[in-house]
């Protein structure tokens, strides 16, 4: 092997061999490791083409029918591989594409060149109410707008047209231009493109690593041939490499709006935590809300490579009782109920003593006040704060409360509540200088409550990069206010952290997704407002589909035909195709849809590996998935918001708060459909999408 030759692995590269059928996958590892032997070797016939734009660029055989495209070197030995696919395809998508290196970003850039008369002053009137007339050229150049490409970005006039010009700019320039026309400063724009350019142990820039791989010796080779490879390993935003592998004094938090990359930045967070430390005497912990995702981290935290026994992944009610027994606060024969657990004993304490108050209300209140403030007796209770309560109660309402809650302490018998054994831990864990962990990462902290944020801070040391809390405010399904400061958790200045970069979804999907969250207000944790500012999609693709229908059966017939349709591409996967839907009744409903067009499906929840099965979703269980096509059952006017059998019973206030949680439900589930977002209904559409 040739051990001179520096091999440049686009990200394009990447996703072009992931479509590949996987003979042609298999034909495509084998020309590698030919052409890391000897790039130029007639066996693969290197080939020039008079026709592309970019004459830098090549041709490579895989076979008689499929060709690679790679970019020779101007100078030295590096050589890029930027595509792979059947030969027309190929030499279609390299036609007019041009590979340049960028200085003032040090980023490559690769756009398509726009038709001369595309961009000429005299074919795009230069105006003074254009969307970037207030920057100058040299501005423009240090954001790495190539200098062919000045007089285009000059005349474009509004957003949307700035879109419709995506494959023409390069994609880092493309998101820093999106950045200026949503009112970012392009002196922070520039902050970051500076901080971006320090030279990684690759010899890439942060901003070249994001989308540009160097592949050097043969471990690397062999990992990625063998098809051990995911992106999220490789390919780093310097947004999210710098917040990864930053040194803070303290604890730090990241948001990011859905597909952003929030969970890959904390999962290479737990990498450089563990790398980092030299002596291991505690493990660190990464801990997130749901179970789903705990399964998923267990999954791929072994690809990065931490040895077994240097981190903890666990979900926060096993990590909550896991440790009660640990620690022995409570007995071997106690246990831990759970939320639905919980409303059950309400529901059953309540007919017996009667009340005005109803089951999920007397358990968020035992929850969110009692227990979250650690209350002992019924005068602390009456004299505690109820702010975010969405119900005032008075003091004769508190006595009957707390009466109500001695009862339900009887009827739990020895089993404990998740809050309770947060308090028992907390305490115990903030009278001694043991800690458990020796870092904590947690994702999704939007659904997590004070108290148990309260009980993190107690289970490290406080010191640097201590805790590293991930979230999204726009995902607030929970309805949960988390006050970091109420936690016992100081994150200040340059410790809170935002990624921009959507790289789940296509940029329609992310808007049909955003534009539910119209008119609603969410905190950033800090007690300030969140704000969507700059959030984009470098990836384009249809527009979503809305269809509402007069009958159930029409909308089966409709989603049984988009089905066989999308299958009828034999580049579709059964797997890649998912029908969610809010209620239990729905998913049934699909599943039996399934089986009449006799087609294989899986319940999300099922452990049971099936391939070829098309996947069926609650709303809920979507959380910590993504699918290339989301099928969004039961959208109409009547059915939207879902009305829980005490809806008619809340208030105008209760309402609105549940209107907000329920937006924030279907933001979850739109943002994780990657090309295809197709939205049914029975009846008229509902306003929440018009």
């Amino acid at each position: 092997m040739n051990h001179t030759i520096k091999l440049f692995i686009h990200d394009s590269f990447f996703d072009a061999f992931s479509e590949l059928p996987k003979k042609m996958q298999k034909k495509t590892r084998e020309f590698m490791k030919k052409f890391k032997e000897d790039p130029t070797s007639n066996a693969i016939n290197y080939e020039k083409i008079s026709t592309f734009k970019d004459q830098s660029l090549r041709t490579v055989r895989i076979d008689q029918k499929y060709r690679a495209i790679v970019k020779s070197p101007e100078e030295g030995n590096g050589y890029h591989l930027l595509w792979v696919d059947n030969h027309d395809e190929a030499m279609h998508w390299a036609e007019n594409k041009i590979i340049e290196y960028n200085k003032s970003t040090q980023s490559f850039q690769m756009y398509d060149k726009p038709l001369d008369t595309a961009y000429t002053s005299s074919t795009i009137p230069i105006t003074k109410n254009t969307l970037f007339e207030s920057y100058s050229d040299v501005e423009l150049q240090k954001l790495g707008v190539p200098d062919n490409l000045i007089t285009l970005v000059r005349g474009i006039e509004r957003p949307e047209h700035l879109e419709s010009y995506a494959s023409n700019l390069p994609k880092d320039v493309y998101e820093y231009l999106y950045y200026l026309s949503e009112g970012i400063s392009i002196e922070e724009i520039l902050e970051e493109i500076e901080a971006g350019k320090s030279e990684g142990i690759s010899g890439l820039s942060s901003n070249a690593q994001k989308s540009v791989y160097i592949l050097t010796d043969d471990s690397e080779l062999e990992n990625i041939l063998s098809g051990d490879f995911d992106k999220w390993k490789l390919f780093l935003h310097p947004s999210q490499r710098a917040i990864a592998y930053g040194q803070f004094n303290g604890p730090t938090k990241v948001t990011g709006s859905a597909g952003t990359g929030k969970t890959v930045c904390a999962l290479h967070r737990a990498k450089y935590l563990t790398d980092k430390l030299e002596s291991f005497d505690k493990p660190l912990l990464f801990t997130t809300y749901t179970k789903s995702l705990t399964e998923y981290l267990n999954t791929v935290i072994g690809k990065l490579g931490i040895p077994e026994g240097e981190i903890e992944i666990k979900n926060i009610d096993k990590l909550v009782f896991g440790l009660a027994k640990k620690y022995e606060l409570i007995e071997p024969t106690n246990g831990m109920i759970n939320a639905s657990q919980e409303i059950e004993l309400w529901k059953e304490i309540i007919e017996y003593n009667p009340s005005t108050f109803d089951e999920r209300f007397l358990h968020d209140e035992y929850n969110d006040v009692i227990l979250a403030n650690d209350v002992r007796n019924q005068e602390e209770y009456l004299k505690i704060s109820r702010v975010g309560r969405t119900v005032r109660i008075g003091r004769k309402d508190k006595i009957h409360i707390w009466e109500l809650g001695e009862e339900f302490k009887k009827a739990k018998q020895s089993n404990f509540t998740k809050f309770e054994l947060c308090n028992k831990l907390i305490q115990h864990f903030k009278t001694t200088d043991h800690k458990p962990y020796s870092h904590i990462i947690c994702d999704e902290i939007q659904d997590f409550s004070n108290l148990e944020l309260t009980l993190l801070r107690s289970l490290v040391v406080e010191k640097e990069n201590d805790l590293f809390l991930v979230g999204d405010p726009f995902q607030n399904i929970y309805g949960r206010t988390i006050n970091f400061s109420k936690s016992e958790i100081n994150v200040r200045g340059r410790r809170s952290k935002k990624l921009k970069v959507n790289y789940r979804t296509t940029e329609e999907i992310k808007k049909r997704a955003v534009s539910l969250l119209a008119n609603e207000s969410y905190d950033n944790f800090d007690g300030e407002k969140e704000t969507n500012a700059g959030y984009v999609s470098l990836m384009h693709g249809d527009e979503p589909i809305y269809k509402t229908f007069n009958t159930p059966e029409k909308e089966e017939d409709f989603i049984r035909e988009f089905i066989d349709e999308l299958l009828l591409d034999k580049n579709v996967s059964p797997e890649e195709i998912c029908i969610a839907s809010r209620t239990n009744r729905l998913v049934e409903d699909s599943k039996v849809l399934l089986n009449d067009a006799q087609r294989k499906f899986k319940d999300i929840n099922s452990a049971r590996k099936s391939s070829g099965a098309i996947t069926v979703s609650t709303f809920h269980n979507l959380k910590g998935h993504e699918f290339k096509h989301l099928i969004v059952r039961g959208f109409s006017d009547d059915n939207v918001p879902f009305k829980h059998p005490e809806y008619d019973t809340y208030s105008s206030l209760e309402k609105r708060e549940y209107y907000k949680q329920e937006k924030s439900l279907y933001y979850v589930v739109f943002s994780r459909a990657i090309q295809t977002l197709v939205i049914t209904g029975v009846g008229d559409k509902s306003n929440w999408l018009i």
